[in-house]
């Protein structure tokens, strides 16, 4: 079917100054001596600081119409405004602290610019602050910050084969715009392209997608319908007193630790959800094509499909496959992390994000809202 592209029509308000000028009086005969002019006075003009973050509409024009969308376009609702668009930062987490009803978005930054980590009230949908991420002090963080996740006592944020640590407590009493160092790392098996934290386990995911994006020949496996896996996402029991991996299951030296699940992933999955019972996977790719939020039940509870051996443990593998596919919905392009927040799926984009908003076939620059099915 021929896509129809159409105009999204924005509506602009103009501001007109106006500036007064004095004639000279009209009149014959000799004229008086002109007077002296006042001394001219310079006002100070006072600038508000410039923020480090803004939240503000991306200014989308165009969208082409996908009627293989329909039926999430007419179920999801827009919520939250994407913070940082207007700064050409680009979302791609999106996680949730509960006692504080915030959503946390992850977004990276080219120039060599610190990635950072932006905080939205769920309630109102307001930004609340905003951060510049740190390796360590005076060290930015320029990773990719492909997800974000909140276990009980600390804050997750991943990429680059690492879940890197903030304490949970440092980013609730951190002012807005205050720089935060992480405070630990975990070395995962994977290149951690997104996370997910559930019942005391930390999930470390990767995407996967040809040449572009190799993972690990060792994460190559054939699921139960015969079909080619590439992809792991590694879980990690965390300690409950600590919240942080148990003493001694650290790799030594930098070393990947060894996880204790493993689920395989098609390619190009952008973020996992573990929740009552189900998985949800965001898989999209391209600014085209129609994105998918694909619903499995949750297999654990089942016999480990498969075991893998890594280092001296073996470690228990489940297929998210055919066998666990409970639905599949499609979906605007270029879907990133998800997080359930109060019984709704939250659904971040990137298209709208300035490398991709012009090219893009539907970009959006809301976090979206949805009760699945």
């Amino acid at each position: 079917m021929r896509r129809k592209a159409y105009m999204i029509a924005l509506a602009g308000i103009g501001a007109l100054a106006i500036v007064g000028c004095q004639s000279a009086p009209a009149g014959g005969g000799a004229s008086a001596p002109p007077a002296a002019a006042a001394p001219e006075v310079k006002q100070a003009v006072q600038q508000e600081p410039k923020s480090l973050v803004t939240q503000e509409e991306a200014g989308i024009k165009l969208r082409v119409d996908m009627p293989e969308i329909a039926w999430f376009l007419e179920h999801a609702q827009p919520g939250p405004l994407i913070p940082a668009l207007k700064q050409e930062a680009v979302p791609q987490g999106i996680g949730y602290v509960e006692e504080k009803n915030w959503l946390l978005v992850t977004h990276y930054r080219e120039k060599g610019q610190s990635s950072l980590l932006t905080v939205i009230d769920a309630g109102t949908g307001k930004l609340v602050k905003a951060h510049e991420l740190y390796k360590e002090q005076g060290v930015p963080y320029t990773g990719h910050a492909g997800g974000i996740t909140a276990s009980k006592q600390n804050v997750w944020i991943s990429s680059d084969g690492k879940a890197y640590r903030l304490k949970k407590e440092t980013l609730i009493q951190a002012e807005d715009e205050a720089k935060l160092v992480f405070e630990g790392a975990l070395a995962t098996d994977t290149r951690a392209s997104f996370t997910a934290y559930a019942d005391g386990v930390l999930w470390v995911g990767e995407f996967a997608q040809g040449a572009s994006y190799p993972t690990s020949k060792t994460h190559y496996m054939t699921n139960r319908d015969g079909k080619e896996h590439k992809a792991w996402a590694a879980g990690y029991k965390l300690d409950p007193d600590t919240d942080d991996l148990p003493a001694g299951k650290a790799g030594a030296a930098g070393e990947p630790a060894v996880p204790d699940y493993i689920l395989s992933l098609p390619d190009m999955v952008q973020g996992i959800e573990v929740d009552k019972g189900r998985i949800v996977l965001s898989q999209s790719y391209g600014r085209n094509a129609a994105s998918s939020l694909i619903i499995h039940k949750q297999p654990l509870a089942e016999a480990p499909h498969q075991t893998v051996k890594i280092g001296n443990s073996s470690v228990p593998v489940w297929f998210l496959d055919s066998q666990t596919k409970q639905k599949e919905l499609a979906a605007p392009p270029m879907t990133e992390g998800i997080v359930t927040v109060k019984g709704k799926l939250h659904v971040l984009f990137e298209s709208a994000a300035k490398p991709y908003m012009t090219s893009s076939s539907y970009p959006l620059d809301h976090i979206y809202t949805l009760v699945l099915p």
